[in-house]
């Protein structure tokens, strides 16, 4: 504690001892002191949490919004820059985005973890959506049931359109219930060292539940394939002819299921994520989403045209089905692939 105190000694040494920021060193002293015992109650070594507070709370820049002190060091921060008419940097802290509350953290954080699970949903959904056209194009196609291919393709399609329109529906909503807080996600906000601590903390507290969750998933990721293995090798050609169809929905419905596991599990990460990254990188985050959600506009209809396409043209409804698997894996390495570029910016920026 006594570098602590050195160090927040330092940091006031430079400005004027008045009232205001005797009460804001204070303050902030206290502030320090908890995020240290605080550290050293999740097992870290004393020098380890100095190392942590001092970083949380080293810049006294930023945390002067939350102290209320911005005017008060603001003559110390733009005395030079007004000798050669350059702008101050008190100045073009003005200009800044509003600082996060804590109010506001906890909103944001309540709306993701109510939101998530209908996303899980909305996601499931978008993946199973084929399911039923695959299923009944290759049960039909091989005579397994009684009903003409083209009403078997259409009550597929039908399905299809449904449980996208659905989720679509559901995905929407969930846009409406975060828009109050678009500018966290959007990155427009100055951190607060109070609000970087919840944040940070948060994440832990969930992460027990996340990585069982993961680990479920990735069992059920793995196993997925497991029907149409055991369609493909097992099965004589007669019965795979058509049943491997059943067999597709069958993985599809897997992968859901693993969705559904993982997806509501992810709040505390993301939350604590957005409220704790680097500037502009939370813009960055939403503007890969957003990019995704344009390529999905027109890549899946653009698969169902594809689909239509070879089957009534070339006829062979047996074989078409599988441009739903391709696809499905095509847009996840899509989507995976802009998530490793924000991460690479990110670790850059930070």
């Amino acid at each position: 504690m006594n570098v602590i105190t050195a160090y927040l000694e330092t940091m006031f040494g430079a400005y004027p001892p008045t009232s205001k920021m005797l009460e804001a060193k204070a303050e902030l002293h206290t502030m320090m002191e908890d995020a240290y015992h605080g550290y050293l109650a999740e097992g870290l070594s004393e020098n380890e949490a100095v190392g942590r507070v001092i970083t949380e709370f080293g810049n006294l820049d930023e945390l002067a919004p939350q102290l209320g002190i911005s005017a008060e060091i603001a003559p110390a921060a733009g005395a030079f820059g007004a000798a050669d008419g350059a702008a101050s940097p008190s100045a073009s802290r003005a200009a800044a985005p509003a600082p996060v509350t804590q109010e506001e953290a906890e909103g944001y954080a309540e709306a993701r973890r109510r939101s998530e699970p209908r996303v899980a949903l909305a996601v499931a959904m978008f993946v199973l959506s084929p399911a039923v056209l695959i299923a009944l194009a290759t049960l039909t196609g091989g005579g397994a049931i009684a009903l003409d291919q083209q009403v078997g393709v259409l009550i597929g399609l039908g399905v299809l359109l449904v449980m996208v329109t659905v989720a679509v529906m559901m995905m929407v909503r969930r846009g409406q219930l975060l828009e109050p807080f678009a500018r966290l996600t959007a990155g427009e906000f100055t951190r607060t060292a109070s609000v970087d601590r919840w944040a940070r903390q948060l994440a832990p507290e969930a992460s027990p539940r996340r990585t069982t969750a993961l680990q479920v998933s990735i069992a059920l990721w793995i196993l997925a394939v497991t029907p149409v293995l055991a369609m493909s090798l097992l099965a004589p050609p007669e019965v795979t002819k058509s049943w491997i169809g059943v067999a597709v929905a069958a993985m599809l419905a897997i992968v859901a299921t693993g969705l559904l596991v993982f997806l509501p599990s992810n709040w505390a990460a993301s939350v604590a994520e957005t409220l704790t990254q680097a500037e502009g990188v939370a813009a960055a985050s939403d503007d890969r989403r957003g990019i995704v959600g344009v390529i999905s506009a027109f890549y899946w209809p653009l698969v169902v045209v594809v689909f239509l396409g070879w089957s009534f043209i070339g006829g062979d409804w047996g074989r078409s089905w599988i441009i739903w698997p391709i696809a499905a894996v095509l847009f996840a390495a899509i989507s995976s692939g802009l998530h490793a570029v924000e991460r690479y910016r990110a670790d850059r920026a930070g």
